[in-house]
């Protein structure tokens, strides 16, 4: 159920307000011609915050357990398999690397695997309440859910993480089981803290990333397997694999470029491929995999999904 703690006035209230001060019009117009500009405009913005804070959005209510990713940000290069210590880009209006029926332009700093970790987890504390709504989390308790190390070189990750979620835009467009869909803007709208002992965070989602969570345009993936998963390559192939419900094959180039892998020559990639595949093994997410010798064409055969995560 949804929380509890915040209240809004539902959409009847702020329609009946609506009605109410047209029936008053129509009854007394020299009354209402009376009325100031600066009444009529004061009105006017509180029935519109009203209708604003009726249809403000809200995100999916998920179990504990799993995490919510969006098919199109899975399904491209967005969050890129390159190491930690690796230089980061920086991209101007760059088309990002996608599956058919997937368009990304991408300004900003190089996003990467831990951002994506950050990303799925304020998305995950924000689902409790209306989307664009403060978030609020101490940098400890954020660390500790991503298993990171409470240290202060992770605490200073998480701090550069956020700021590039922050400062970003992204364009996507993908087909969704309803038509053409699309959002604009940062995966993160604002954020503050204070750095004291508890170093609390507060941050702001911008409410039309609810374009991204769509019955058809979402996964609930299982966040156990993947804390366990220290390669980012593993990362990026549980998450791509996760939205689909029947695996098909890709050929080893066609994933490099998926994964905005940095590897020079395919033959590097492929090796790491094949390691990052047997780690989804050892998790128990996939079944088994295999890379035909003819076509270098990937096959995976995922295990069954864990009850909980049936209907994901």
């Amino acid at each position: 159920m949804p929380a509890t703690g915040i209240k809004h006035k539902p959409l009847s209230d702020a329609l009946q307000r609506i009605e109410e001060t047209l029936a008053a019009k129509r009854k007394n117009p020299a009354r209402a011609m009376a009325m100031t500009q600066m009444s009529l405009d004061a009105d006017e913005e509180a029935v519109r915050r009203d209708v604003e804070q009726a249809l403000i959005a809200q995100l999916p209510l998920w179990e504990n357990q799993v995490r919510g990713l969006p098919n199109p940000l899975a399904r491209s290069a967005l969050f890129s398999v390159a190491r930690q210590n690796e230089p980061r880009q920086h991209l101007k209006e760059r088309p990002i690397t996608s599956v058919k029926g997937v368009e990304i332009f991408y300004t900003g700093e190089e996003l990467r695997q831990d951002d994506e970790d950050v990303f799925l987890n304020l998305v995950h504390l924000a689902r409790s309440q209306p989307l664009g709504h403060e978030v609020s989390f101490t940098a400890y308790s954020m660390l500790k859910s991503m298993g990171w190390p409470t240290s202060a070189p992770s605490y200073e990750r998480l701090r550069l993480c956020i700021l590039r979620l922050t400062a970003n835009a992204v364009e996507i467009r993908f087909d969704a089981g309803s038509g053409k869909r699309g959002y604009g803007g940062t995966l993160v709208q604002e954020f503050t803290f204070k750095d004291e002992s508890d170093r609390q965070w507060k941050v702001r989602l911008n409410p039309k990333l609810i374009t991204l969570f769509g019955t058809d345009a979402y996964t609930q993936l299982d966040w156990r397997q993947r804390l366990k998963l220290r390669s980012p390559l593993a990362k990026w192939l549980h998450g791509f694999y996760y939205t689909h419900r029947e695996p098909f094959g890709y050929k080893v180039e066609t994933l490099k470029g998926l994964c905005g892998s940095s590897a020079q020559q395919l033959y590097h990639f492929r090796n790491g491929l094949k390691k990052a595949l047997e780690l989804l093994v050892e998790q128990g997410f996939l079944k088994s995999w295999k890379i035909d010798p003819m076509t270098d064409v990937v096959t995976v055969v995922r295990n069954a999904r864990p009850q909980i995560l049936l209907g994901a």
